[in-house]
């Protein structure tokens, strides 16, 4: 099988673990550049290994570095699970060494605050703008989590939503009374939408111009339209992480966190104990007038 062929495979693979457009080309640009460019055929040799890492060591960051192998190691073992390579995976022995990951990048509580101030102004941001921000700050889900999920994946009664995450791995969150009334508003709005344009779907996220379901780059543009308006620089995944240290900062159990973020491990929720010390570092040397 030619390795095009290969790669168009494993794309329609990536696709099936519902992954972002985004995700899915970063995948394939890497296997493509750092992979198929340097050697004839998958079968590669043990020289051929060594080259592509020191190739990759003398142009890279060990943290990009370490991302870009593990994105041929997935692909090797994509390859082998389906039985178009024999063998053992070539990568599988690899090892890079990452440097300490930084402070992940926040909003303070009062900033939030200042920002729903906004949104009751009512003339600055779009209805649509609130309600995505508002989601993904309430829930701490991934934007790709968002994107994909479905109207049965809600449970309007009692307030929760089955997400599927990372690995296809299924969790449940919640949500606030505050998020119901900004959702019930955003459900009759796609409701008369898709009546509209007649589509007939079960993505709860929509284009309000085409029915349509919605695009991972037109919430993240929102999302940092709001930033522009607060002079802030935001994201969607920055929501996440203010989600997740807010509810630290407030005395939740690290382990509840782990569950609500759909992390397999604890260590790695752990990153917001140090987001938390990060902020009150922060916080003296802004307010302390002993700086």
């Amino acid at each position: 099988m030619k390795d095009s062929d290969l790669l168009i495979k494993y794309r329609d693979y990536l696709y099936s673990k519902q992954l972002t457009d985004g995700t899915i080309d970063n995948n394939i640009s890497i296997i493509t550049r750092e992979l198929f460019d340097k050697v004839v055929k998958i079968d590669i040799t043990k020289v051929e290994y060594r080259k592509i890492l020191s190739n990759m060591r003398n142009r890279l960051s060990k943290n990009t570095m370490y991302s870009y192998v593990n994105v041929i190691k997935r692909f090797y073992d994509y390859l082998i699970d389906f039985k178009f390579y024999k063998g053992k995976n070539p990568f599988s022995s690899a090892v890079v060494k990452i440097t300490a990951s930084k402070p992940k990048n926040v909003l303070y509580e009062d900033e939030i605050l200042d920002i729903y101030k906004i949104f009751d102004m009512g003339d600055k941001t779009t209805g649509y703008q609130e309600f995505l921000f508002d989601f993904l700050y309430s829930t701490g889900i991934r934007l790709a989590e968002f994107i994909n999920l479905n109207i049965y994946d809600f449970d309007f009664e009692n307030r929760f939503i089955t997400v599927v995450g990372k690995g296809n791995k299924e969790r449940i969150v919640v949500y606030n009374e505050s998020l119901e009334q900004t959702m019930l508003s955003y459900l009759k709005a796609r409701q008369a939408i898709m009546k509209f344009h007649r589509k007939s779907h079960s993505y709860f996220l929509i284009d309000f111009n085409t029915g349509q379901r919605l695009k991972a780059a037109r919430v993240y543009n929102e999302i940092i339209r709001v930033g522009d308006i607060v002079h802030r620089k935001i994201h969607p995944h920055m929501l996440r992480h203010s989600f997740a240290t807010h509810l630290l900062e407030n005395g939740c159990d690290l382990r509840y966190i782990q569950e609500l973020l759909g992390h397999s491990s604890v260590s790695t929720t752990e990153i917001y104990t140090k987001v938390q010390l990060k902020q009150k570092q922060n916080t003296i040397l802004k307010f302390h007038p002993r700086k």
